[in-house]
């Protein structure tokens, strides 16, 4: 990463005193996919990768049953996390149980009576009638229970699934009795998926961050950025570079080849830490798995897997997580705007604090991140620095952050002249706002403006 902890730019070291929520890092698992001995490797593997959060996935939202006997028990698991820094987050379904559910047999008036006598019920779980208001009520005040009593074991928070199938009459109450009992949880929102008029309701239920799809994005539609603007109205939003629930990149991407699939992974990775305010990461990413999480495999072949990859951004996975760590925590909340690129070729973006819930408010002091992707995945991008930066407006070059591989002990000046984008490369820049009195000059000449 270009700046390390402790060097950053002048820009950035007279707003590091102030006080800042520091994104989360996740690292999403598959218990099934772990034995009761692979507990703590795993979770030192999480560690050292940089995360600062683990997640458990809903065996419902995997299309799996549990773990059974061969699983840690929750208070061992969260007691491990603890002692490696690691806060343990739950994947929860209110909407739906399994088909094993006691539920099922001790409250049958809480579902449709055709749903029990279906004989063609599967793992994906057995719906609820949240149309209800008596059901409502019902399942508040079990998952009330519920909840305090994971708190009480140790969890840190909750990964809500489906929450536009759940009544957000019934999120904000269940939310504020569990914060009134616990006030340092925090409650996530799976929102990819989700249609507009799904999230309007989520707007003031009092979600802590929602999720955005950028994994699915082409780089080229503006679909990303409508989606995050209509996140935005609900929680501060995290981004990922591939799905938990469902193909991987490279089943997504149709990618068969290794270099393809890697820079594809690479891409997606970094365009996550650097437009999302967090990140989640499934396991199996970091070695370019192509084997959906929600694979039916035991604990040995999981490894297995791992082990024979021919993939490893392990390295990156780290560079990623410190940059957001070092950098993105300036600008969390801020939106992301998609500029006009440049005869096409590049993807140009820009994050502002002037918007964000982190970052200086003050015009001396305004912080810009300018993000540029080359869209290709095969083919390299060639063009005059000036080409990008005119597109911007505003502010200047601040400080160069496209080199991910390394720290720096200074901030790079901006390039001069012709610049090469290696397929599929993402380049970073920190710009700082011009001064109100200063026109669009910088003091030395150089009227090159960034994002």
């Amino acid at each position: 990463m270009a700046v390390p902890a402790g060097s950053a730019p002048a820009t950035l070291s007279r707003i590091a005193d102030m006080s800042f929520t520091i994104a989360p890092r996740i690292y999403c698992i598959n218990p099934t996919l772990v034995s009761r001995q692979g507990w703590p490797a795993l979770l030192d593997h999480c560690a050292n990768l940089g995360f600062d959060h683990v997640m458990l996935a809903n065996t419902l939202n995997l299309g799996q049953h549990g773990a059974g006997e061969d699983g840690l028990e929750l208070e061992q698991l969260t007691a491990a996390c603890a002692e490696r820094g690691l806060r343990l987050l739950l994947d929860i379904v209110l909407d739906r149980v399994t088909p094993e559910d006691p539920l099922i047999a001790t409250c049958p008036h809480w579902f449709d009576s055709k749903s029990l006598s279906d004989d063609s019920l599967s793992a994906d779980g057995l719906p609820l009638r949240m149309e209800d208001s008596a059901v409502q009520h019902g399942v508040s005040a079990l998952w009330r229970r519920r909840l305090q009593a994971l708190l009480d074991a140790g969890v840190a928070g909750f990964v809500c699934s489906v929450p536009a199938a759940v009544p957000a009459a019934l999120w904000q109450p269940l939310m504020a009795a569990t914060r009134d009992y616990c006030g340092s949880v925090n409650f996530l929102a799976w929102t990819p998926g989700a249609a507009t008029p799904q999230l309007d309701p989520l707007a003031g239920a009092g979600f802590d961050a929602v999720f955005c799809p950028g994994a699915w994005w082409d780089y080229q539609a503006t679909r990303y950025v409508r989606e995050q603007d209509n996140l935005s109205g609900v929680a501060t939003i995290i981004a990922f570079p591939e799905t938990p629930f469902g193909p991987r990149l490279a089943g997504q991407l149709s990618l068969t080849d290794i270099p393809s699939r890697r820079r594809a992974s690479l891409r997606a990775l970094r365009f996550a830490a650097a437009s999302g305010n967090g990140i989640l990461v499934p396991m199996g990413f970091e070695f370019g798995l192509t084997v959906p999480l929600d694979t039916a495999l035991t604990p040995v072949q999981y490894d297995s897997l791992c082990k024979e990859a021919e993939i490893d951004l392990c390295d990156e996975i780290q560079q990623a997580n410190r940059f957001i760590v070092d950098i993105g925590r300036y600008f969390l909340g801020a939106p992301v705007t998609l500029l006009h690129s440049p005869g096409g070729g590049l993807a140009l973006l820009q994050r502002s604090t002037r918007a964000g819930l982190g970052g200086p408010r003050d015009d001396s002091a305004r912080l810009s991140l300018l993000i540029v992707v080359n869209q290709d995945l095969y083919q390299p991008w060639q063009g005059d620095v000036e080409d990008i930066f005119s597109h911007v407006d505003g502010y200047l070059g601040q400080a160069d952050l496209s080199d991910w591989n390394q720290g720096r002990p200074e901030a790079q000046a901006l390039p001069q002249g012709p610049l090469l984008f290696e397929a599929a490369e993402i380049k970073l820049w920190l710009a700082r706002a011009v001064p109100s009195d200063a026109g669009n000059g910088n003091g030395n000449g150089d009227s090159r403006q960034a994002a």
